[in-house]
């Protein structure tokens, strides 16, 4: 496991401060690793600086007093991997300040390197999801899958989609970093994936417990090639909602 870098120095007499090594990873480990990592070891300083993507800035704000943005755009795979440290959780999303609702919203993932393991049948799970009274929209970034007919709120800054995704009913999707945004948020989610082991657990074990410090409710398909049936998750949102 790597050991995540820090900074620690005095600024003046009875002042401390410290600087964590930006944050080059992904965003699930941000989220639930990371992040509470660091804002436990915040608690003993008065000046404390974290760096991380361009936008990322509001996994902070409840205890970084600067924020620093790097030009890195793409995310790595060289982080420390500290499943769940001894750190502090903060419940992200200001439900009352979401100005557009949905009750469901899917993450549609479209990102090339992870291709393989994408949800090809987004357009059938829309047609059935209509005999549902909820609304839905799409959230994620610009390069993930929308369709048309539906609300889009792709690309929309990191406060505003955390605020529409604390408001809403539930997060349906493939297991990516969003997916864990949104148990940060505190609300329930639809998500898949396969039954490997990663870092000695299976991923339904990290949504339901590892990484779930809000106790949100987890619909969760075990789907060996990444494609669940479109009945089977109409199913299962049926369910949770």
């Amino acid at each position: 496991m790597n050991k995540p870098k820090l900074y620690d120095f005095s600024i003046k007499p009875g002042c401390r401060a410290i600087e964590f090594a930006p944050w080059h990873g992904e965003l699930g480990w941000e989220v639930m690793s990371w992040a509470p990592f660091c804002r436990k070891t915040a608690l003993d300083y008065d000046r404390v600086i974290v760096g991380s993507f361009e936008g990322m800035g509001p996994l902070y704000d409840d205890f970084a007093t600067e924020f620093r943005p790097h030009d890195k755009t793409g995310r790595g795979l060289d982080y420390p991997k500290m499943y769940r440290p001894d750190g502090i959780y903060h419940k992200y999303g200001r439900p009352e300040n979401a100005t557009i609702v949905q009750d469901v919203l899917v993450h549609a993932r479209g990102i090339s390197r992870k291709n393989s393991i994408n949800y090809r049948q987004w357009p059938e799970l829309v047609r059935q999801f209509t005999v549902l009274p909820e609304t839905l929209g799409f959230i994620g970034s610009r390069l993930d899958q929308y369709v048309p007919g539906c609300f889009d709120s792709r690309g929309i800054e990191l406060q505003k989609l955390m605020d529409r995704m604390a408001r809403a009913k539930l997060v349906v999707g493939v297991s990516s970093g969003i997916m864990h945004l949104a148990a940060a948020c505190g609300t329930n989610i639809v998500v898949w994936g396969d039954r490997r082991t990663y870092f000695n657990e299976t991923l339904e074990q990290r949504y339901k417990i590892t990484w779930n410090p809000f106790n949100v409710k987890v619909g969760w398909l075990t789907a060996d090639d990444w494609q669940p049936e479109p009945k089977e998750i109409i199913k299962k949102i049926r369910e949770m909602l």
